[in-house]
């Protein structure tokens, strides 16, 4: 096997960032496209010994299997009963993966320089006080690699990293075909979110859990996976422990099947969890719910439809759900993200969209809809069609807007409708000589302003000096903003001025 060509680039910024003189630098790729064989590269050319971090037995044995297998070595594990690198003799492995639970414990029997590379698995969670405790404790060089680097806690990863050496995001992967496309169906429930409490970031598990187990709630989530699976592997993420197994017993009475669907939470052992996932990975168990459970490090490439049956309000913790069925397969064209939408929610919950954040958030909440109408057609839409169609309803609009305010009085977009003035004047002595030329100075065409009495005139200025009061843009500034297409009706003075000196730079460079 080679390493892909994003891979090798990932490679060398991560050299070249600890060349710059960081000793902390940060990896950020998609699910699917090969972290770990990113550091398990790393650490067959590491100089020295490599430690990896990892939160859950599960990442631990995954990350084991597949460094050993890339390097063609022994891979030593320091968790729970097993004592790879705090041996009684002081031997030391080349490669080791550790539980950070584990290791936290038995720091003290671990030189502060017994490694030379320390790797993060997950490294969104390095900001936690077990990971801080363990990564001070070491002096080497340290590598975290995520899928997600913004954490719903917001507390920012560079307080751990120094620098982001790397960063490939999930649509390039998607147009690239290192990831299979992603295909969005909403399903309308009956659920009444309306009173939900938030806490630490998300709906409270409590109150979502004792809405979704009533019987209705259960069905209108079981039947559309039955009705959509066709066929596709599918893992179904849940509100709780109690919701899962409640609808895992829901989807195997909908398809008369006691094996038809497993449930499987973290009270069990992952001993106890392995016999389920090898029938899950065989087919023998057509669909897989679980509650948190799966949310990272869960490998399985052939899942083809990933069911959100629980409200999320992180996009970076629905990334991760949506991202264990983002894998290219045999026979696997898309993946199908079933989003189970509430009737009525005071929170705004992500979406599948949501995961290739736009710049534009008008371009986002468009792309929302679309996704919605569509959804609603009994359709299902690809997540790039959808942003696609989003971007183009925006540029339209922009368009549209600049269109109609070079076609009229500039002066009425701030408020200034002259012609309304004129219409309304009735005789009367005309503005004075001083009041045209306050007009002029302000910008305002004198031919019209003429035209005005005084007592308008004075009723125009007091405008003028309203709006300069808050600050808003002058009838000057608002001229030359409008024939740039951009519109000035909100816009302020120092605002105005940085954007139209911006224009004349650009224009004078160009």
């Amino acid at each position: 096997m080679q390493l892909r060509p994003y891979q090798v680039a990932a490679l060398e910024a991560v050299r070249e960032t600890y060349r710059q003189g960081h000793r902390s630098a940060l990896v950020v790729m998609p699910t699917g496209t090969g972290k770990t064989l990113l550091f398990a590269e790393i650490s067959r050319l590491a100089k020295g010994p490599v430690l990896v971090l990892a939160h859950r037995q599960e990442l631990v044995e995954q990350a084991r299997e597949k460094i050993s297998a890339w390097c063609n070595d022994v891979v030593a594990v320091e968790m729970a009963n097993q004592r790879g690198f705090t041996r009684p003799d002081g031997s030391r492995p080349k490669i080791a993966v550790a539980s950070i639970q584990t290791l936290r414990q038995r720091l003290q029997d671990v030189p502060r320089d017994a490694f030379r590379i320390v790797v993060v698995d997950e490294a969104h969670h390095a900001t936690s006080d077990s990971y801080r405790a363990v990564l001070e404790h070491f002096d080497a060089h340290l590598l975290g690699v995520t899928a997600t680097p913004d954490r719903s806690d917001r507390v920012p990863l560079g307080e751990i990293f120094s620098a982001v050496a790397f960063a490939y995001d999930m649509r390039t992967a998607i147009l690239d075909g290192w990831l299979c496309p992603i295909r969005s169906f909403l399903v309308q429930t009956q659920a009444d979110f309306s009173g939900v409490r938030k806490i630490a970031g998300e709906l409270a598990t409590r109150d979502v859990e004792d809405i979704l187990t009533q019987e209705l709630h259960l069905a209108e989530i079981a039947a559309p996976i039955l009705r959509e699976r066709k066929g596709r592997p599918t893992i179904v993420f849940a509100a709780s422990v109690a919701h899962a197994h409640a609808l895992c017993r829901v989807m195997n009475e909908m398809a008369d099947d006691n094996d038809f669907a497993a449930a499987l939470d973290g009270s069990s052992s992952y001993e106890l969890r392995a016999p389920t996932l090898n029938r899950f990975r065989k087919g023998e168990i057509k669909v897989l719910v679980n509650c948190s459970l799966f949310t990272e490090g869960f490998d399985v490439p052939q899942i083809a439809l990933v069911a959100v049956a629980r409200p999320v309000l992180s996009r970076s913790f629905y990334a991760q759900m949506v991202g264990r069925g983002t894998r290219i397969a045999p026979g696997k064209k898309d993946l199908l993200v079933l989003d189970f939408v509430p009737g009525n929610c005071r929170h705004s919950l992500a979406q599948a969209v949501d995961i290739f954040a736009s710049a534009n958030p008008e371009v986002q909440e468009r792309a929302r809809r679309i996704a919605q109408e569509v959804s609603a057609e009994g359709e299902a839409i690809a997540l790039e069609r959808a942003l696609e169609l989003a971007q183009q309803e925006q540029e339209a609009q922009e368009a549209t807007v600049a269109y109609r305010l070079k076609k009229r009085d500039p002066f009425a977009a701030v408020g200034i409708d002259l012609e309304f003035y004129v219409r309304r004047s009735r005789g009367g002595e005309r503005a004075t000589d001083t009041q045209l030329h306050y007009f002029k100075r302000a910008g305002l065409p004198t031919d019209l302003v003429a035209q005005l009495s005084s007592h308008q005139a004075d009723a125009l200025r007091e405008s003028l000096l309203d709006r300069k009061a808050v600050g808003l843009c002058t009838p000057k500034q608002a001229k030359q903003l409008v024939a740039l297409g951009v519109d000035p009706r909100e816009m302020y003075y120092d605002e105005a001025k940085e954007l139209l000196r911006e224009k004349k730079r650009s224009a004078r460079e160009s």
